[in-house]
Order: structure tokens, then C-alpha cells, then sequence
């Protein structure tokens, strides 16, 4: 009876293991199971967005001259125009301030002649008072209209740099030809006309 329940006990100790192995197999399944039925595939959709097209490259130069003379040149790449603009601004700056030095000497000249203080004499006592202020107006002139002209430089830049974007969107093309021929007319009286006409052509 003894040795009945010692090998009833000695096989229960060996199939625990088993049992074991088979509820870690069936739970790892069903949870592979589960897992599988829960999975959610999320796409992500990418747009392109061309922001630096043929067709903006007119407004974006515009924009680049205005923040500084000659950026919207280099973007166009015409490099060669840079130079002219600053040459020219160089230039129109300096008159400005030539023009407003002799403005403020005649200024100065014609208080001194009028303030009448003994300590304060013009610089040219040779001159009156109508000579002094048709200088004052004179120079005070022209530097203004210097300023006006360093004003359309700077307009003249940002006009430029959009012109010369935009004439890329222009093509020519090489089936375009201009030529000129002879031509041959009559007038009202019956007589013949030569001549020669310039013809376009779109082959």
C-alpha cells in the first residue's frame, strides 16, 4: 500500500512541470493573441511645400533689396549690379553732405549778420544779406534734391531686382526668328514700290 502511494506522488511531482510549460504557453498566446487584435497602425501623411518658386522669385527679390540695396541683385545673381548701387549711393551721399556743409556756413554767415551781436561775424563781410540768403536757398536746394535722388536710388534698386526676377519667367525661344526682306508693292497710280520689310516669324 505504501510503495501504491509513493509512485502516485513521484508522477504527480513530474507532471507539474508540464502543466507548467502548458499554462506559460497558452498565456504567452494569448496575449500575443490580444496584442495582435489591439494594434492600431496610425500613417503620417508629409506634405511639400515649394516656397522658393519661379513664380515667387519676383517678390522674394523685391522684399531682399528693400531689407538691404544689392541683396535682391545677388539673389538674381547679377552681381555685377552691386557695385554700381553702392558707387552710386557712395556718391550721392557725399554731395549730400558737401551741400549741407555750405548750407550751414551761409546759415551761419546770414545770423551773424542779422543778430546783431558784435561778437559774432560772418565769414565773408564782402556779402550782404541778399547774398547770403540766396546761398543759404541755393545749397539747401540742392542738398535736398541729392536726398530725392538717393531716395530714387534706393527705389530704383528694389525695381530692378523684381524686373529682373521676373524676366525669367520669359523664354526665348529659337524657333523665333526676325528677318528682313525685300518687298514689293503697287501704288494707287499702278506704279511699283521696292522696299524692305522686317518680318517675325514663330516657326
Amino acid at each position: 500500500m505504501g510503495l501504491k502511494y509513493i509512485s502516485v506522488f513521484s508522477m504527480l511531482i513530474f507532471m507539474i512541470p508540464s502543466l507548467l510549460k502548458a499554462q506559460d504557453a497558452s498565456d504567452s498566446t494569448g496575449v500575443l493573441t490580444d496584442s495582435q487584435d489591439t494594434l492600431l497602425l496610425k500613417t503620417t501623411e508629409i506634405i511639400d511645400i515649394e516656397t522658393d518658386t519661379l513664380e515667387n522669385r519676383p517678390n522674394t527679390a523685391m522684399l531682399y533689396s528693400a531689407a538691404l540695396p544689392g541683396l535682391g541683385q545677388a539673389y538674381n545673381k547679377k552681381y555685377w549690379k552691386i557695385p554700381i548701387i553702392y558707387g552710386s549711393g557712395v556718391v550721392i551721399g557725399y554731395f549730400i553732405n558737401y551741400n549741407h556743409q555750405l548750407y550751414k556756413q551761409y546759415r551761419d554767415g546770414l545770423i551773424a549778420l542779422i543778430d546783431q551781436d558784435d561778437r559774432t561775424e560772418p565769414f565773408d563781410p564782402r556779402l550782404d544779406n541778399n547774398d547770403y540768403q540766396r546761398a543759404v536757398d541755393y545749397w539747401r536746394r540742392n542738398r535736398d534734391l541729392l536726398m530725392i535722388g538717393g531716395l530714387l536710388l534706393y527705389v530704383m534698386n528694389i525695381v530692378d531686382a523684381h524686373v529682373d526676377a521676373h524676366l525669367e519667367l520669359f523664354t526665348v525661344d529659337d524657333d523665333i526668328s526676325l528677318n528682313l526682306e525685300p518687298s514689293f508693292s503697287q501704288t494707287a497710280m499702278q506704279t511699283n514700290l521696292i522696299g524692305l520689310s522686317l518680318k517675325l516669324k514663330f516657326n
